[in-house]
């Protein structure tokens, strides 16, 4: 993991959230240009690069827009990328931008990222790019849900894991979706914040379920035991942030 790539991809994943303008703004600050801007019914994202390498960043779910959480609500498994069992609502998502961008994912290294429904696409689209022979050279994501089945996680490991990056704000709820019990599983390598804001790479399932408990004693009877507030964009970016800033 680089913390410097995390730094640029989590601001990355902040600016999908903008209207055009404001987003072709917060790229160009970021000194990115070759930017392309794609906005359908459910889905919004676009491309920036610079001489070496090409950025697809995907907007995550908007609590005003409807057919975001019709998208978040399609967890009913469909056959996909890698010929295996995804996340329908994430699937049809990436159909709408798909055509128009594949064409762009190219002249230099590629890198994917999203905060949560964004998160879910970029991972597919990840997925798609392998599988379509492509060179993907990380998959950074933020707050991300699980995106397919034991089939799909078992497939994209092999082709992608060691350079999907998954980063975990403590109890974030969305992070938990859906269910094991539904046969999800994640994909790539956990890099954790406890709740004291510390990172953890790759952690391990005691460590978090360790946390997860302790913050539920703590919290208990209250909001903050849901684990909504973790997944909020703004901590993402001031855990990823921080850390860069640790590692000079």
């Amino acid at each position: 993991m680089d913390a410097n790539l995390a730094q640029l991809t989590v601001r990355l994943s902040r600016a999908a959230y903008l209207d055009q303008p404001d987003a072709a703004t917060a790229v160009a600050d970021l000194g990115l240009g070759g930017f392309r801007f794609f906005d359908s019914s459910s889905t919004q994202a676009f491309v920036a690069s610079d001489a070496s390498r090409v950025f697809l960043a995907f907007r995550g779910t908007e609590s005003d827009n409807p057919r975001d959480w019709v998208r978040d609500s399609q967890f009913a498994p469909a056959k996909g990328e890698m010929e295996t069992m995804v996340h329908s609502g994430f699937h049809k998502a990436l159909d709408e931008v798909w055509t128009d961008m594949r064409p762009l994912a190219t002249g230099g290294e590629v890198f994917l990222t999203g905060h949560s429904l964004g998160a879910g696409i970029a991972t597919l689209a990840a997925a798609r790019l392998a599988d379509d022979g492509a060179t993907v050279a990380g998959v950074y994501t933020y707050g991300q849900p699980r995106t397919g089945k034991a089939d799909f996680a078992g497939a994209y490991q092999a082709a992608l894991g060691s350079k999907t990056f998954r980063f975990v704000n403590h109890i974030d709820v969305v992070t938990r979706v859906p269910f094991l019990v539904q046969g999800y599983r994640h994909v790539g390598q956990r890099m954790y914040f406890d709740g004291d804001g510390a990172f953890h790479d790759g952690a391990g399932v005691w460590k978090v379920a360790w946390d997860d408990i302790k913050a539920r004693l703590r919290h208990f009877g209250t909001i903050k035991a849901a684990g909504v507030g973790p997944h909020d964009m703004s901590k993402y970016v001031a855990r990823v942030e921080a850390l860069a800033g640790e590692a000079g």
